[in-house]
Parts: C-alpha cells; sequence; structure tokens
C-alpha cells in the first residue's frame, strides 16, 4: 500500500490503527529475524567456551528512565528477550526486580491469551531466612564497629539487650517481626536504634521501643514509594486501618469510618484501583459498599500491611510469605484481619498496652 500526505490525512482511525500493526508486525518479524542471527554469533565467536560460565545482570530498572507505560513495556519486551537468550548455554542473563515493579509490568502489559503462570518458569523469588538475617545484622554491626571502635569481632547480644524477663522474646525476633522479611526493613530498624542510643554502651529495650516509632514512619512512607505506580493513593486507602485493633474483623469497617476515606479517595489518582471502585460507586454504577471495602483490603494485603485469615481452621496468610494477592472471594470469607506490627505505632493501633510497659521498663 502506498499513500501521499493527502491520502493519510483522509484515513479513519481503524485504518490508521490497521496499517500501524501492520508495520508493527512486519519490524517485529525483522527484529527477531536479526535477534536470531546475533545470537548464533554470539554462541558461535564470543562464548563458546563451555568451561566457562557468564552472567549479565540487569539491575536499576525500577529508576525513573522513562514514563510508567513505556517503562513497563520495555521491561516486558526485555523479559521476552531474557528468554532468548537460552539458545547459549554458557550464558545466563539476570534481571534484579522488585516484586511490585514486576506485578506493574504484568498488569499495565497484559494482552488477550496473557498467562502468567508460564514466566513462573523463568522467575526466582528471592526470600530470606530468619538465619540469614540474624547474620547479615551481625556483618552489619561488625562493619560499623570495626571501623571506629575495635578490630574485633562483635556479636548481636554484645550490643542489643537480652530477652526480656522470664524467657521472653529476643530484640532480633522483635525487630524481624516488624519487617517484611527483608535486608533493607531490619537493617533500617537497626540503624533507628543505633541513633537512639548513639551516646549509650550497649542498646535498652526503651531504646528499641522508642526506635520502633520512627521506624514505623518510615516504613508507611516506604510502603507509599514502592507501591506509588500501582497504588498512587495508598497513603489515603491505608487510613482505613488507623486506630483499629491489631486483629479485627470486616465488620470494624462500618460506613463511619469509610465515609471521609471515601470521599478523599474520589479525588485521587484515577489509575489507583480504589479510587476506581470509589468512582465507579458516585457514578451510580452496579458498585456496593462490599465492593470498595474489597478493593481496599486486596490493595492493604498486596502491599503487606494485613494479613488475612480465611477461616478459624487456618493460619493467616501474608503476600510475603504466601500468596503474592487474594482473591475477593478468600476476603469475603476471611474471619479475621491482622495488621502487620510494622505499622502499628505510626496507625496508631490498639495492643496490649501492659507487654508494652513491661517492655518500656526493662533495661
Amino acid at each position: 500500500m502506498k499513500l501521499n500526505l493527502e491520502e493519510i490525512k483522509k484515513l479513519s482511525d481503524q485504518e490508521r490503527t490497521e496499517i500501524k500493526q501492520r508495520a508493527s508486525q512486519v519490524v517485529n518479524g525483522l527484529q527477531i529475524k536479526k535477534l536470531n542471527e546475533v545470537l548464533d554469533l554470539l554462541a558461535l565467536y564470543s562464548f563458546n567456551d563451555e568451561q566457562k560460565k557468564f552472567y549479565i545482570l540487569i539491575d536499576q530498572l525500577d529508576e525513573d528512565w522513562a514514563n510508567t507505560n513505556t517503562r513497563c513495556r520495555f521491561i516486558r519486551a526485555l523479559i521476552e528477550e531474557i528468554k532468548s537468550f537460552r539458545k547459549i548455554p554458557t550464558v545466563k542473563v539476570i534481571a534484579a526486580l522488585r516484586k511490585d515493579l514486576l506485578d506493574l509490568v504484568f498488569d499495565r502489559t497484559r494482552d488477550s491469551g496473557f498467562q502468567e503462570e508460564k514466566y513462573e518458569s523463568y522467575i526466582l523469588e528471592l526470600k530470606w531466612s530468619k538465619e540469614e538475617l540474624d547474620s547479615l545484622v551481625v556483618s552489619r554491626i561488625n562493619e560499623v564497629f570495626k571501623s571506629q571502635y575495635t578490630s574485633e569481632d562483635i556479636k548481636f547480644e554484645d550490643i542489643f539487650p537480652k530477652p526480656r524477663k522470664g524467657g521472653g522474646q529476643t530484640s532480633i525476633d522483635f525487630m524481624l517481626e516488624r519487617t517484611l522479611r527483608r535486608p533493607r526493613d531490619v537493617l533500617q530498624f537497626v540503624n533507628e536504634a543505633l541513633k537512639i542510643a548513639y551516646d549509650r554502651d550497649r542498646i535498652s529495650w526503651r531504646a528499641i521501643i522508642a526506635a520502633e516509632a520512627n521506624y514505623s514512619e518510615k516504613r508507611l512512607k516506604s510502603l507509599k514509594e514502592e507501591w506509588g505506580e500501582m497504588y498512587p493513593s495508598f497513603i489515603d486507602t491505608v487510613e482505613v486501618l488507623r486506630g483499629l485493633p491489631s486483629t479485627f474483623t470486616r465488620s470494624k469497617l462500618d460506613s463511619n469510618r469509610l465515609d471521609d476515606i471515601v470521599e478523599t479517595l474520589n479525588d485521587g489518582h484515577e489509575s489507583d484501583p480504589c479510587v476506581i471502585m470509589v468512582k465507579s460507586f458516585f457514578s451510580g454504577k452496579s458498585v456496593k459498599d462490599n465492593d470498595i471495602i474489597y478493593a481496599m483490603l486486596s490493595c492493604l494485603y498486596r502491599v503487606g500491611a494485613i494479613g488475612i485469615k480465611v477461616s478459624s481452621l487456618d493460619t493467616f496468610l501474608w503476600s510475603y510469605i504466601d500468596q503474592s494477592t487474594v482473591s475477593k472471594g478468600e476476603i469475603k470469607r476471611s474471619s479475621h484481619i491482622k495488621i502487620h506490627k510494622m505499622l502499628h505505632r505510626a496507625l496508631d493501633i490498639e495492643v496490649d498496652q501492659q507487654t508494652i510497659f513491661n517492655t518500656e521498663i526493662e533495661e
């Protein structure tokens, strides 16, 4: 098909779309052919020593190097092309992605026929055990103190308090309970404790409790930043939890609690799933109060702010330990909802005050 400028101007939107799709198919076909030729040459001349293994690491994909939609499409294309490098047995290409970014990429580039489970064999989810996080904290403490105070190895208990009286919880367990089991979380908590007790020989339980308040506020801010592209109005949505008991049922989310938050979300970013649900509610579509609650709880579960207990016989599910998302049906069947301890101080969550008091007075 040959078209001049005047003929192009007369084309309908549908005709323009068809021409664009045909052109894309041709370009993509040529690119795939060229890519395969390059891979064959690399396998033949560059990576032909079977005794050597090569790793190519692609990182910093979460940085702001393009607008969100463009970045998601580039990352999706990268994931597709990484699979092509399996033709070269001596080379492994690794793309490092945060879980929230990978979810966003799949959500924004989901086309007809897309099946997320097909990618499972290419994805390795990194999880840290308690022992690995313990070791990491000790290594960080030794690095800090070796450069400033001593060249001897320092143990965790040399700096942090012993378990609470009566064989209670250790300080490292106390901190790990308030993390998403990631290095950045526990190191942030440790750093806050070191700041509080900077002029003391040891860190007391009182200092840890004081550090928890600062840490909790920072964790709330970090969640907003981490999930800001998928849930731009997260900081408004999470307010539905403020002042609730640490474990509650859906009946606690009554109209009195929801009214102000729903009004705020109605003015929120239109790409946020919770905002979309609220706007649909106000526009008269077949959306009920419960649908808004389900959207909110789905968001809060996905970011790690809450865990849910689907039935009285089950344990609590958490996105960073169990499944990354929950369905509307699972939320509907949930018997209890638990707020993550990392947000207790930031959201004024009701907890056992006697337990806190006992912790605060122990040194």
